[in-house]
């Protein structure tokens, strides 16, 4: 069986949907005479994590792990510093779990802020001030291509080291962060085998991850184009990201390959639903701010003033991270309708989604190339999605593969519409509501986002 050695940060016990993609190839190669070898951190940071995951990596695959030098000592120093007071005034729980949220947001770090918290940004000290300062210049001038670059050293020996002890025959690269790339790169160099660069996100106009400086432009543009040029592969995930790269490299454009995320159809099979009582609409994973949260809060609000009675038949159910801003707004205009659950693992996610009526999705205007990880949860549970969504890709999904309703970003009165014809639906028979979606007919329309099929696409390449 040939070798592949997979170099992703992301990877468990590690949770989030940046786990998956990896994890699931890592999980299915070996039926395609593809054994994995991995590299990654050893003890990364992230907002999440779960140790069940390491139970999908089968035996046989070895794990190796280096160190990413992500020690909290200066951000912990700086924490306090910014929370100093007079000795009249002690600093509330709620203020220093704003002033660590801060710092990690200015390290690069994907560590969501204490949900339910409210920011003080108007009383803040000129101690925080300068901490800011100081982590913007970090973060703008040192950590180059992204946060991560403090695993390169490190990751780059060790996957050489590997790479050579365990003779594998490929490389694979997966980004964010786009420092796993140079990674790879570095070992291509010295060990010059076949190499697919995975990219989940673009990199070069990615608008939540570029820098607006002139020189971080250049350099990132530079770095991209490098992995671009010595890769014998770029995978993309979706057909419209793959164009773009092809239009941005013509040159290249051979090299430009796509492949989906998706769902494990044995994820849903050793699931056991949370039964709901009430008509649940769900969402999980992050609320980014540029979100059009707004828009839902008062089309739900509408939903309610239309059909008063339904107060007490409905909740509304975030788990993972909301911001404290809409935390704090969905609370005030839902009340007792809105329930929160922090981060858990991704099997409790999926039995939640199980039990619930209508899954919930939505992006901002940018995002208009991407699915996201949670579309093909959303699809795998056989379960209606409602998408507040601008025009895009998946958006087309969920129109072409009939896997539930859009409604445009903004429209309040289309979301309240679209949440009102789900719900007498499921007043009037709660398994009608479900037959909309997928059940056994989606799912048959989406055997292609299978983990499974998935993971044969990759293993195409690797064999040429």
């Amino acid at each position: 069986m040939k070798k592949a050695l997979m170099i992703a940060y992301f990877f468990p016990p590690l949770g989030g949907s940046g786990v998956q993609r990896t994890l699931k190839f890592v999980k299915y190669l070996p039926q395609f005479g593809i054994l994995p070898v991995v590299s990654t951190v050893k003890s990364g940071y992230n907002f999440a994590y779960d140790e069940s995951l390491l139970q999908e990596v089968p035996k046989g695959v070895n794990v190796y792990r280096s160190s990413s030098l992500e020690t909290l000592w200066l951000r912990e120093v700086l924490d306090k510093l910014a929370s100093l007071r007079s000795t009249h005034e002690s600093p509330s729980e709620g203020e220093i779990e704003s002033g660590k949220s801060q710092v990690s947001s200015e390290l690069g770090e994907k560590k969501p802020e204490a949900t339910g918290q409210v920011q003080e940004q108007k009383s803040e000290s000129d101690q925080k001030s300068l901490k800011t300062r100081i982590f913007e210049f970090i973060d703008n001038y040192l950590f180059i291509p992204d946060s991560k670059v403090r695993w390169l050293p490190f990751g780059f020996l060790k996957s050489l080291r590997v790479a050579r002890q365990e003779k594998v025959d490929f490389l694979f690269s997966s980004s964010y962060p786009y420092t796993v790339h140079w990674i790879a790169r570095g070992v291509h160099k010295f060990y010059p085998k076949p190499w697919i660069a995975d990219f989940r996100d673009p990199w070069v106009g990615n608008k939540a991850m570029q820098k607006d400086i002139p020189f971080r432009k250049k350099l990132d543009a530079w770095m991209e184009r490098k992995v671009v040029e010595e890769a014998d592969y770029i995978i993309n995930v979706t057909s419209s990201i793959t164009e773009m790269y092809q239009q941005r490299y013509p040159q290249y454009a051979h090299k430009m390959v796509t492949i989906t995320n998706g769902f494990d159809p044995e994820d849903f099979a050793k699931v056991t639903p949370v039964e709901q009582q009430q008509f649940t609409l769900i969402h999980t994973g992050i609320i980014a701010d540029a979100y059009d949260i707004e828009s839902f809060v008062e089309g739900v609000h509408h939903f309610l003033e239309q059909v008063p009675s339904a107060r007490e038949n409905v909740q509304i159910l975030f788990i993972g991270y909301v911001p404290p801003h809409y935390d704090a707004l969905l609370k005030q205009k839902l009340g007792e309708t809105y329930r929160f659950l922090p981060y858990m693992s991704h099997q409790n996610v999926l039995e939640f989604l199980a039990g619930a009526h209508l899954q919930f999705m939505t992006f901002d205007q940018s995002v208009d190339n991407a699915y996201s990880g949670k579309l093909f949860d959303y699809i795998g549970t056989g379960k209606p999605i409602l998408g507040l969504l601008p025009e895009g890709v998946a958006a087309q999904l969920i129109r072409e593969r009939q896997l539930g309703t859009v409604v445009s970003l903004g429209d309040a009165e289309g979301l309240a519409g679209a949440i009102r014809t789900y719900y007498v639906q499921w007043l009037e028979d709660a398994e009608d509501v479900a037959k909309i979606a997928l059940s056994s007919q989606g799912a048959k329309r989406c055997v292609e986002f299978s983990r499974v099929n998935l993971a044969g696409q990759l293993a195409k390449l690797f064999q040429g």
